[in-house]
């Protein structure tokens, strides 16, 4: 009998601020080269730079809006990719199960303990950052090289299970 899990979910997140500030500066650029051409005379060719600068800097963001990240379990072990665009998929966490110290619900208990008595905690949110979502948000408290972390993942049913019966005793109620 094979005792192996296997669990997938993917979450669409809300557009980063840096993506947003990089589409917005494309679109001041963009204007600002307007001006400069068509309103300040002897910069013509130089508005028109700036025009196809301002361009390029918000094709390059407005690419990049859409995010995803990906939670992959196989049994003990949990990795997080973040996928931008359905076109770039990198890897940005990877941990397992002698790593976490114990899984609470976001807003637990066990969170405030802990910050309690560390407040440097560093936390990193892969999550939907959707605020209708928070009965689904779960905190992994990580001791990596004698330090604490946070991770916060947006579960669903089926991967709730898996933690259950991979993660047994770490689970928080």
């Amino acid at each position: 009998m094979l005792n192996d899990g296997y669990a997938e979910h993917i979450v669409k997140s809300k557009t980063p601020a840096s993506v947003m500030a990089g589409i917005a500066l494309g679109v001041i650029l963009i204007l600002a080269g307007f001006v400069a051409a068509g309103f300040i005379q002897g910069l013509g060719s130089i508005g028109l730079g700036v025009v196809i600068i301002g361009a390029v800097v918000f094709g390059m963001f407005v690419s990049r809006k859409d995010t995803e990240y990906e939670y992959i379990m196989v049994n003990e072990d949990i990795d997080v990719a973040r996928i931008i665009a359905k076109k770039s998929r990198k890897k940005v966490m990877s941990f397992s199960n002698s790593d976490v110290k114990f899984i609470a619900k976001d807003g637990s208990i066990y969170l405030d303990n802990e910050l309690q008595q560390d407040a440097s905690i560093k936390t990193r949110d892969f999550t939907s950052k959707d605020k209708t979502h928070t009965d689904a948000m779960y905190v992994f408290a990580l001791n990596r090289s004698g330090k604490t972390e946070f991770v916060k993942l947006e579960l669903s049913d089926r991967t709730v299970e898996h933690v259950k019966n991979f993660f047994k005793g770490k689970y928080k109620e």
